[in-house]
């Protein structure tokens, strides 16, 4: 398996970018908020879900995000912020981390953000909410399309298996 997972990575960032979506491994859930989030206050009511942490290496290839109501005015009044492992703000104004709608990151028809992220076993991804909806409270949900390399390897000894017959 040479230069194991470059050749993964080459591959899925070349059918991203020619077909758009692609296959993963697994689907990774950012753990579920024990309650629905507020009604908003001032400039919103925040909350903030348990930690993500990985529990295998890969490549997480897209990130989806849902709001439970699913209508425009909810994607709009739904916002999220995203540190990755390290303190690194996966959104930013230019000065430091920030928050973005979901209308504006995934939409409610496509749903998805394409993305490319090394994560290893161990890392920690945190997930804040931000409910801007001063009439009705949220229940964001978000999930990454992640390829692991313990799939990927098993993918390609199998490959390689089966040219040997």
């Amino acid at each position: 398996m040479n230069d194991y997972p470059i050749p993964a990575i080459q591959w899925a960032q070349q059918q991203l970018s020619q077909f758009g979506r692609i296959g993963a491994t697994r689907l990774i859930k950012v753990p579920d908020l024990a309650a629905a989030i507020g009604v908003s206050v001032g400039a919103g009511t925040l909350a903030a879900a348990p930690p993500l942490v990985w529990r295998d290496s890969g490549t997480v290839i897209a990130m989806y995000g849902q709001e439970l109501a699913g209508t425009v005015a909810k994607f709009a009044a739904t916002a999220f912020r995203l540190v990755l492992t390290g303190d690194v703000d996966f959104i930013s104004n230019g000065n430091g981390g920030d928050f973005a709608p979901i209308l504006a990151t995934f939409g409610p028809n496509v749903n998805w953000f394409p993305m490319t992220r090394r994560v290893q076993r161990g890392d920690n991804w945190a997930v804040t909410w931000r409910n801007q909806d001063a009439a009705a409270t949220a229940t964001p949900a978000m999930l990454f399309a992640f390829i692991a390399d313990t799939d990927m390897a098993k993918v390609e000894q199998d490959y390689e298996n089966s040219r040997k017959r």
